[in-house]
C-alpha cells in the first residue's frame, strides 16, 4: 500500500513540474541562432536590425556577400511563414515591438526548411499575436 501511495505521489509531482512551462517568447534565448522578445529588453534602438547588431552580430557577418562569388544572392527573410524580402537591411523595417521570435538558418538548414536558393541562409521572423 505504501509503495502505491509513494508511486502515485511521485507521478503527481513529476506531472506538476512538467505542466508549467514558459512560452518561448517570454524567456530570453541563449541560442546563437535564436532571439525572443525577452532578449529585446536591453536593445538600444527599435528595429530587429538593431537587436541583431547588438545581440547576434555573427548573423550580419554570415549574411555578407562574398565579392568573389558575384551570383550570390542575399539572405532571405521570412515573416510568419511568407517570404518578406532579401538582404539583412530588410530587418531595419521591422519594429521590435511587433516581433515574438527571430531565428537564423544556415544555408543548409534554410534549404531544408524553405527549399533551394539560400546560399547565405535565411532569417525567419514570427510576429506577436494581435
Amino acid at each position: 500500500m505504501r509503495v502505491c501511495v509513494a508511486t502515485a505521489l511521485a507521478v503527481i509531482l513529476v506531472a506538476c513540474s512538467h505542466g508549467v512551462r514558459e512560452s518561448p517568447e517570454l524567456a530570453p534565448s541563449h541560442d546563437a541562432d535564436f532571439l525572443t522578445a525577452a532578449n529585446f529588453v536591453e536593445v538600444k534602438g527599435g528595429t530587429l536590425y538593431d537587436a541583431v547588431q547588438q545581440l547576434r552580430p555573427a548573423w550580419i557577418l554570415r549574411t555578407r556577400q562574398n565579392p568573389v562569388l558575384p551570383a550570390q544572392t542575399n539572405v532571405i527573410i521570412y515573416m510568419d511563414g511568407a517570404r518578406y524580402g532579401a538582404g539583412i537591411d530588410g530587418l531595419r523595417t521591422l519594429a521590435l515591438s511587433a516581433i515574438a521570435t527571430a531565428r537564423y538558418f544556415s544555408p543548409l538548414e534554410a534549404t531544408a526548411r524553405f527549399g533551394p536558393g539560400h546560399p547565405l541562409g535565411a532569417i525567419e521572423v514570427i510576429t506577436q499575436p494581435h
